[in-house]
């Protein structure tokens, strides 16, 4: 009875790896990415401009006041 118990709980547990795709689905849900600052600029009206002009050059490129100083815009993006 204990080794059915045993045998039905492995081919369940084997499915559940078929299904989604196993270890390397788990890892890749990790790797996504994620946000981060690629320059930063004066808090003038042209480092808004410089910080504005540069986002398009970045992936999901936005400028953002420096939450800290506030003496700086950080142009964030996404790194994949």
């Amino acid at each position: 009875m204990r080794a059915r118990k045993l045998a039905v709980a492995c081919l369940i547990a084997g499915s559940a790896v078929a299904v989604t795709g196993g270890p390397a689905a788990a890892s890749e849900a990790t790797t996504q990415g994620a946000w981060m600052v690629y320059a930063s600029y004066p808090n003038t009206l042209q480092g808004w401009r410089d910080c504005g002009n540069a986002s398009v050059n970045v992936y999901k490129g936005h400028c953002k006041l420096n939450s800290d100083t506030s003496n700086s815009v950080d142009l964030w993006g996404w790194r994949s």
